[in-house]
């Protein structure tokens, strides 16, 4: 039996008409299967602060109270195996306002990220995501017992009256009545004056501190602190600090990392980085401290060592004051030494130097690239230095010299009694003595020290000698070398190695 065409076109019309009707009820009786809820662990800083510039401190810490702590229990009550959570912030319209610390406690597998960068260093204020509107003496962020964290983009401003002063001077001043402060610090990573707790495997993006005293404080109890580990910051700024960059305080201080840091002084300030306890290591580091009337601390430097360590590997420092100076070493304790004494000092790839130095020599500013005097090795690979490399008496043990070059024609190179009467430095290719700029593969330490004769100048010890680098068969030159046989300055010397000819 034939089936008339338009027959069979209105039953094929209602059978797909029906198909679609029962498919769009099936859809939406199950829609709870197909569409998960709104995240529980995505916190957005915008349902709590507005960013308009006014403290809005108690919002801002509920939302980061919001973040799922480190025994985040699921809707049963169980302890969920995936604790963490994400804390975006928003751009904000002006800036968001705090006055009292922003505590993050015990947070694990956090992520914490601003939506843009805040860049720039000079002039008026840059977009900076958080500003301190609180009391002197305050420190901004506070990140104590979280693992396994994750922060990018954060930025802030202090509000430091020695880091703004450029800007001040020039005739700006604080909006809406803001004022400026001393003594703030950006964030610190472990406890606060206690030794408990620990503070580890974090890494940092793109964080930019501008305007404080303290930039970043990595702990504060210099003997036995708890553990501030694995820590690992990439492309940091820290600009305008008036007291230090970054302050190694923890005992316990390891294994952290500062990959790409940009750091630029504020008036006053005593080193870019202080070191009382612990070690850490920084890659390729740009430094420079400000110029005219809001120059650096001329009694600091850009590195100070109380105790403890660190490994420096590329670094160009235009830091007015010296690169390196040690200090007062951290008391000790019956169980651990202050920030382990034993912790290597290395420097690899440094260079130390400054345009306006070289245009006025005569007037040196900074004759002395580093200061140093602790009872452990000292490392040199590689460095340019415009400055003399002090060494005090306490510096007895082995100063390890690979090629480093001294820039400034006018300095001597290795100065000081740890070099000339107490201690030993062996040298791979320091520059020639008789010539301020060429270099000469050799190895030498104060008992075989490269010359053309004996000293006329400098403290010398019993033993010590003289290698005759440009021997001749001319009287006074025909000696293999010349020995100090009676210490004092600069003792008695007599020559040894007569050479036939």
């Amino acid at each position: 039996m034939k089936i008339n065409r338009k027959i069979w076109f209105i039953i094929l019309f209602a059978a797909i008409s029906l198909s679609n009707a029962n498919a769009k009820v099936l859809f939406w009786d199950n829609v709870s299967n197909y569409v998960r809820p709104p995240s529980t662990v995505f916190i957005n800083l915008g349902d709590y602060a507005k960013g308009d510039g006014s403290d809005e401190t108690a919002a801002i810490q509920a939302a980061f109270d919001a973040l799922p702590p480190a025994n985040n229990r699921d809707e049963t009550g169980a302890i969920t195996e995936h604790p963490g959570g994400i804390l975006y912030i928003p751009r904000p319209k002006s800036f968001y306002g705090i006055s009292s610390t922003i505590e993050v406690i015990e947070k694990w597998n956090c992520t914490i990220v601003c939506e843009t960068l805040a860049l720039g260093t000079r002039g008026p204020i840059t977009p900076f995501y958080f500003r301190w509107l609180g009391a002197d003496n305050g420190t901004m962020f506070n990140f104590r017992s979280c693992k396994g964290m994750r922060l990018e983009n954060l930025s802030m401003c202090g509000m430091d009256a020695n880091g703004l002063s450029a800007s001040t001077d020039a005739g700006w001043t604080p909006p809406n009545g803001q004022r400026l402060t001393k003594g703030v610090t950006g964030i610190t990573f472990g406890p606060q004056n206690a030794a408990s707790g620990f503070q580890n495997s974090m890494i940092i993006d793109k964080l930019h501190i501008r305007a404080v005293a303290t930039g970043i404080r990595l702990g504060d109890y210099p003997n036995n602190g708890p553990d501030v580990t694995t820590l690992t910051f990439r492309s940091t700024r820290i600009s305008e600090f008036s007291q230090y960059g970054i302050l190694c305080a923890s005992g316990n201080l390891a294994g952290t990392t500062f990959e790409t840091l940009e750091m630029t002084s504020g008036k006053g300030a005593t080193a870019a980085i202080i070191v009382n306890a612990g070690e850490i290591l920084v890659l390729n580091w740009t430094l420079a401290s400000s110029r005219g009337n809001y120059m650096p601390n001329p009694d600091g430097a850009a590195v100070i060592i109380n105790s403890g360590g660190i490994q420096i590997v590329k670094a160009w420092s235009e830091w007015w004051a010296p690169f390196l100076k040690t200090g007062s070493r951290a008391p000790e304790t019956d169980y651990v030494t202050g920030g382990s004494a034993s912790y290597p000092i290395i420097l690899e790839g440094v260079r130390h130097f400054d345009g306006p130095w070289m245009a006025d020599p005569a007037n040196d500013p900074v004759p002395t690239s580093i200061i140093y005097d602790l009872p452990i090795p000292l490392h040199l690979i590689g460095c340019s230095l415009w400055g003399n490399v002090e060494l005090g008496t306490v510096s007895q043990s082995t100063i390890i010299d690979q090629g480093t070059v001294f820039i400034n024609k006018n300095q001597t190179g290795f100065t000081g009694a740890g070099a000339t009467q107490y201690g030993r430095v062996i040298s791979i290719g320091t520059r020639d003595p008789s010539n301020a700029r060429i270099l000469q593969p050799y190895v030498v330490d104060r008992r075989n020290t490269p010359g053309t004769s004996a000293p006329t100048s400098g403290t010398w010890s019993k033993g010590d000698r003289i290698l005759n680098i440009d021997p001749a068969n001319v009287a006074g030159k025909n000696y293999s070398g010349w020995i100090c046989t009676e210490a004092g300055t600069p003792g008695i010397w007599k020559p040894f190695g007569l050479i036939q000819y």
